[in-house]
């Protein structure tokens, strides 16, 4: 893979990673690069303790933050399949320094007017996919900062439906909905070699936007860690033949036929998730233990005011299905106070094998950056419905 362009496509991931490790083993779904502009800028406009320990979540200097957190935003908004908008709205009461005010972009701060304005914002900037701002605002509410992100791709190789039974781990002995599909580049598939090897899918996107499906043998944690890492070049991979004859959810066989490509056959059930996120329950990880303690203001560049945060939540959604991905994320925080040829000759081939039968970890990825747009893991999936007993009759066979 790629390694990162700017430091601060790496530092997205590297928050992107740190908080998968603290989300369980359970269904989720994050968004750090919805979340890591709104610390950067805080970091910019932090001091004191507040200004640390913003600047080690963000992973750059609070000077450079701000510029990063906006350029960050700018390449998600110029994608194909992706779209970003930053969002500040204070209450009419609070005075802004001007230095602070023009250093945003210009239609970015507006008006705090209550509840309705901010689930507008919200749904029309994720194209309808979540329609409630994820934080409540009151009248002591003084300021609020937030992103909103959408990513919709269809696949250039689209699935089929099918059902899969996974024979080993959790989701043994079950009946599952999957999608296959048989793609002739095996390139597609790699084996990630890390301490313990994860192997990885890429569903690449008509545009700009691929999803990195991870299965391994470690936790959640470990397997998007890894991952993610790749995205930076920082792992080792073997792709195509060289990934088998096994990894995990994957196995090479010989065929003998007229075929005479190799080929790669996938099954995987699909999948919808949504998280909803206190981010003030991991304070610590994203660096906003001190900036929250309202004894006292923690962003003087921001307002004379004594300023501090009062709340953090992200609503972020992804599905996977046969036609395509779509995901969206609204992060916000806020401040109080403080074809058909001819046949050919038969041969031998080789045909990998690729089942997610197991819990496997997500990333979406922008291709062109190598940025994780969002990160998730799923641990449970639908049983498909069983089969119908009088099936419909075929013409030319009989029932």
């Amino acid at each position: 893979m790629q390694t990162f362009s700017t430091p601060h496509v790496g530092a997205v991931n590297d928050l992107t990673a740190r908080w998968c490790a603290a989300a369980g083993d359970g269904d989720f779904v994050v968004s750090g690069a919805g979340l890591w502009p709104l610390l950067a800028l805080l970091a910019a406009a932090a001091d004191g303790p507040a200004r640390s320990e913003l600047e080690a979540a963000v992973g750059l200097p609070a000077e450079a933050a701000q510029e990063a957190a906006l350029r960050t935003l700018d390449i998600l908004a110029d994608a194909v399949d992706l779209s970003a908008a930053l969002g500040i709205w204070v209450r009419r009461d609070l005075p802004l320094h001007d230095e602070w005010l023009s250093s945003l972009p210009v239609g970015t701060v507006d008006l705090l007017t209550g509840q309705p304005a901010l689930d507008e914002w919200a749904r029309r900037h994720t194209k309808g996919l979540i329609e409630r701002f994820p934080l409540p605002v009151s009248p002591d509410t003084l300021l609020v900062l937030a992103t909103a992100l959408a990513a919709k791709t269809s696949w250039r190789l689209p699935f089929r439906a099918t059902v899969m039974s996974p024979e080993a781990g959790p989701w043994r002995g079950r009946r599952l909905s999957a999608l296959t599909r048989t793609d002739h580049d095996l390139r597609t598939v790699a084996v990630l070699d890390d301490e313990r090897p994860v192997t990885r899918l890429v569903v690449a996107g008509k545009a700009d936007l691929d999803v990195h499906l991870l299965i391994g043998s470690d936790s959640p944690a470990e397997v998007l860690a890894t991952g993610l890492s790749a995205l930076g070049g920082s792992v080792p991979y073997r792709t195509g033949l060289d990934a088998g004859p096994v990894a995990p959810g994957l196995v090479a066989r010989q065929v003998f036929g007229r075929e005479q490509l190799d080929r790669l056959e996938v099954r995987l059930p699909p999948f919808a998730i949504r998280s909803q996120h206190d981010l003030m329950k991991h304070a610590e990880l994203f660096g906003l233990r001190a900036a929250s303690d309202p004894s006292r203001g923690h962003f003087p560049r921001i307002s004379p005011t004594p300023l501090a945060i009062d709340q953090g939540a992200q609503d972020v959604l992804a599905k996977f299905d046969r036609e395509g991905f779509e995901a969206a994320a609204v992060t916000a925080l806020s401040m109080n106070v403080g074809a058909a040829p001819a046949r050919p000759e038969q041969r031998h081939t080789t045909v990998l094998e690729l089942d997610f039968d197991r819990p496997f970890g997500f990333l979406a990825v922008h291709r062109p950056s190598g940025m994780a747009v969002v990160a998730g893991w799923v641990a449970d999936v639908a049983d498909a419905p069983p089969p119908n007993p009088y099936p419909v009759p075929v013409p030319g066979f009989p029932r």
